[in-house]
């Protein structure tokens, strides 16, 4: 017993990690170079990624349809949660907008339970707004560029306001407005730390229009006035 423990520490270098590799139309696909070189700063530094849990999400505009190689034989998947909000290869939010409204009518069933219990209107009140708002608008400003989604979610709001889940009636894209409001008093913030994760400002200038545009000109006494004959006739017999 005279020898004393050792304290060992360990600190956790890095956690899960997100590669986005832009591919374009006309340049080369360098998806496989660039996990290659994040596979080879593991190895310098000494730790250990294991790709087969690994996933790959290609997101892919209308019309593009090439098929593309597997990198590393990664899985790629049509769907990926990335920080709570799940993406899709076809920039749409329909699966997370699913999963949000099934963990809020999970808590709507909460809510039915306590009221039947004799909680009064203002405490169900607040329990709708701490469960189910919360839940959904986390996330809002990404997924709320959907016209389809906000109109999922306004359809659920007006059900719950009809049966008394909240006194007053929720609109998605009021709420919508407040996160984008405050994500924008963050950002002019240079004391955020969002500020370093938004884009830079460009100061490129463009040369916009400054003119209404015209209409091209409708010569219609060019118009083969054989096409309309017979609905001129048809008219004069209905005279």
């Amino acid at each position: 017993g005279g020898h004393r423990r050792r304290k060992r520490f360990f600190f956790k270098y890095a956690d899960d990690s997100n590669i986005i590799v832009p591919v374009w139309s006309e340049g080369p696909d360098t998806s496989t170079d660039t996990v290659g070189q994040f596979l080879s700063w593991f190895d310098d530094n000494f730790m250990t990624c294991n790709p087969g849990k690994c996933k790959e999400l290609i997101i892919r505009k209308k019309g593009y349809n090439d098929q593309l190689d597997n990198v590393y034989n990664i899985l790629q998947c049509k769907e990926l949660p990335i920080l709570g909000t799940t993406f899709q290869d076809n920039l749409k939010f329909t699966s997370h907008v699913r999963g949000k409204l099934v963990k809020a009518n999970k808590c709507l069933y909460v809510i039915r339970t306590l009221r039947a219990e004799g909680y009064s209107q203002c405490e169900i009140d607040y329990l709708f707004k701490t469960l189910v708002i919360s839940t959904i608008t986390f996330g809002l400003s990404v997924y709320g560029s959907s016209p389809a989604e906000l109109n999922t979610l306004e359809r659920f709001f007006d059900r719950c306001f009809k049966r008394k889940y909240i006194s007053e009636p929720v609109n998605i894209r009021y709420l919508l407005e407040l996160q984008d409001r405050n994500i924008f008093k963050a950002s002019v913030n240079q004391k955020s730390a969002i500020v370093d994760l938004i884009p830079r400002k460009k100061f490129t200038s463009y040369s916009l229009r400054t003119e209404f545009s015209q209409y091209p000109r409708v010569n219609t006494a060019n118009v083969d006035k054989r096409k309309y004959g017979v609905t001129l006739q048809a008219k004069q017999l209905n005279d």
